[in-house]
This record gives C-alpha cells, structure tokens and sequence, in this order.
C-alpha cells in the first residue's frame, strides 16, 4: 500500500509552492492571498527510489465555529487522522515560529503520525534566525528549506525515505498506474455556486469537499478517484466560472485557467446549469468551449425541487438546446 504524506501548516508559509516542487509540476494555484487552497488536493510523487502520494491541505487557522475557515480545518483535520501516515510541518523562517504554530505544533502531536519539521524560505540569511527558532517547537531538528528555489530537497528525500518502510519502498518501484486504459476522465464544471462541489460530494458519498452558500469556495480543480458500475473514473471538481468582464483579480484569473485545464484533460464534461435561467448565456459560452474542444458534454439541471411543473421545464430545456446547439450530437440532458 503506498505511503500518504500531508503538507501542513498555517496559511501562506509555502505548503502549495512544497507541493509543487515535490510534484514537479504546478498542480496547486500559488498566490500571495492567505487561504489559497480551500479542499485537499492528492498527486503520486517519485523522488528517486522514494515513492508516494502527497496530499496538499488548506492553511490552519482560527475563526467563528461556524466559518468556512473552520470548516477548512476539519478537513486538514480528517486528512491526518484518516489518510496521512507522514505529516510535513511547513513554518515561514523568514517570519520565524508564531503563536500560531505553536498551536498547530501542539495540535499535531496527539494523531501520533511521524512529522517533518520543514523550515521554508530559509534561502539567502533572511531565514536563518527562523530556522534556529524552529528548534523549539520540538518536532526535531527542521529541514532548512526553500520551495521556491529547490533548496534542501536532498535532505527532505532522505527525510522521507528514512519513514517509508522498505517494504513497501520496494513494493512502489514495481508499482504501475492502473489499467491501460486509464479512468474516464469526468470535469464537473459551471458558473459559481451552481452545485458542482455538492454534486462531487453525492456522487463520492461522502463530504470530500467543501461546500457552503459562499460564492466561490471551490478555487483550484480537485482530481479525485471515483468508480461506478467498475469502472475507474477520475472526477474533476472546478472553480465556478463567469463572465470573463467580471474576472479582474489574478486569484480568480487563476482559478479560471485551473478549469479550462479540467475542461481539455477531461473525456466528459457535465455543465450543471440552475433551473432560474435554464440555459444561460454563460452556460451557452462553456458549453460552446466544451463542444469545441471535442469533449462529451452533459447537461445537468440542479435544484429542480424547486420546480413546480417538471414536464413544461423539460420542454423549455429541450427547446433551447436544440435552438442553442443544433449541431451537437448526442447532447445528454
């Protein structure tokens, strides 16, 4: 079975820049707004012989009991309790140990899982204080890092490879990934607050993501594992989409190109529309993108309990899809 390894940490110390290294590629966004990364993301990571799958996580923080913050930590949370057999503490050197860290040390201590104490931006002398502080956290003695430059990798790996068992290290180097195949790849995407996460959520049985009346919780696509009727399916949940007028920030901007990506790695891709404006012009540009790209579309109505006369919704939909894309074969609704 292979090693789980989770990133940790308070926001914006650098645990989605970590990931990216360890990953190789940019899988999470990287933004200089705390509280970025919202839902925990997984990828497998090769480093050398040391094989396993890294989990990003949400920033740690404190806010009301019933905030979406709060709601970020119980998911961090159900990650090293039920996922992670390796945690990798992310703290800034440059800012050096916060209150906050001594809590989030503290907090860590009682899931037993082994922890790696990572020192970040320690590249140049601006860090070096932090990383002698870091000693007092007891967690051992940190690895002095930089994400953004790969400083400390080496010591990180070795790190690692000292906790993953043998066994199972050698079990990983045999390892391939799934069928020949592959899982259909399945994009879930729409405008914002449309349903899309909570439709993720239904379909996995469980509350894998978060999901609230908040307008654009969801930011970076999720990949997450799926299987119906025994076959592998690789769900993608999106950051909500709108008019390109109305993306201004660069944090948004990056969501959106998060989702176009989902939109050309995905086989399927299911639009959830709203029954207050069946289809949309909003819609109608997505769809017209999917369509473009060559992409099995799906169109899904959610929220139709609120709906009084089902069979004349229907004809309308029907209608303005034929209207809309008389083109478009096999268009599902």
């Amino acid at each position: 079975m292979t090693c789980t390894v989770a990133i940790l940490g308070r926001p914006n110390v650098g645990k989605s820049t970590l990931f990216n290294r360890l990953a190789g590629k940019r899988l999470a966004l990287v933004h200089d707004t705390p509280g970025v990364t919202r839902d925990w993301k997984v990828t497998p990571v090769t480093l050398g012989n040391v094989k396993f799958d890294l989990i990003d996580t949400a920033g740690l923080d404190e806010d009301g009991d019933h905030s979406l913050t709060t709601r970020m930590k119980r998911s961090t949370e159900a990650v090293l309790k039920d996922k992670a057999d390796i945690a990798i503490f992310v703290i800034d050197a440059r800012v050096g140990v916060t209150p906050q860290d001594e809590e989030i040390a503290s907090w860590i201590r009682p899931f037993q899982v082994p922890v790696i104490l990572v020192a970040n931006k320690c590249e140049g002398r601006g860090g070096e204080a932090g990383y002698y502080e870091a000693f007092k956290l007891g967690l051992g003695e940190p690895v002095a890092f930089s994400a953004e430059h790969g400083e400390g990798l080496g010591e990180l790996i070795q790190c690692l490879a000292a906790l993953i068992p043998e066994s199972e290290a050698k079990e990983n180097e045999e390892f391939e990934d799934g069928k020949a195949s592959g899982p259909i790849k399945l994009a879930i995407v729409g405008r914002p607050n449309a349903g899309k996460s909570t439709l993720i959520n239904r379909l996995m049985g469980e509350n894998r993501v978060l999901t609230g009346p908040e307008a654009g919780i969801t930011r970076d696509s999720i990949a997450l594992d799926w299987s119906w009727g025994g076959r592998d399916v690789q769900l993608f949940d999106t950051a909500g989409l709108r008019k390109k007028a109305r993306v201004r920030e660069k944090l948004e901007k990056m969501s959106v190109g998060d989702t176009l990506n989902a939109i050309d790695f995905a086989h399927v891709v299911v639009l959830i529309c709203e029954p207050e404006v069946p289809i949309s012009h909003q819609d109608i540009k997505i769809a017209t993108q999917v369509l473009a790209e060559g992409r099995g579309l799906i169109l899904a109505f959610n929220k139709v309990d609120t709906i009084k006369d089902i069979a004349a919704f229907k004809k309308s939909v029907l209608e303005a899809v034929e209207d809309q894309f008389p083109h478009a074969k096999g268009l599902h609704v």
